[in-house]
């Protein structure tokens, strides 16, 4: 009896967890610009009142980093938190960068309008 309650409950805590990995999607950011050697996919998104922050990872043909964005979606700004090449851990968000708002055709602006759809 003991053994079939540890076993269900260890079922459960597989499933939970597989269910809770599966949840964790990367998602290609559609780009507005044909040509780009990079494909961005957003891994993790938060949001506080009208401020979303990013996480996004880029990849290329031979390489990937990952980077930190503060996206506003009234005012259509964004700033860089921090990059790494290493991981997701790895970014810094000590020195964040300026509000700018991006040019037409940018990774910035399809973010921005990924995220603020």
């Amino acid at each position: 009896m003991t053994t079939r309650k540890i076993f269900a409950l260890i079922t459960t805590l597989f499933l939970s967890i597989s269910v809770h990995a599966a949840n964790k999607k990367e998602i290609e950011i559609p780009r507005t610009v044909q040509k780009d050697i990079y494909k961005y996919y957003v891994l993790e998104e938060n949001k506080k009142a009208t401020i979303f922050q990013v996480t996004y990872k880029r990849v290329g043909t031979n390489a990937f980093d990952f980077g930190k964005v503060e996206i506003n979606c009234p005012s259509k700004v964004i700033r860089l938190l921090g990059k790494s090449v290493k991981s997701v851990q790895d970014i810094s968000t000590s020195t964040p960068g300026q509000w700018v708002k991006p040019a037409v055709s940018t990774i910035e602006s399809d973010m921005i309008a990924y995220v603020c759809r």
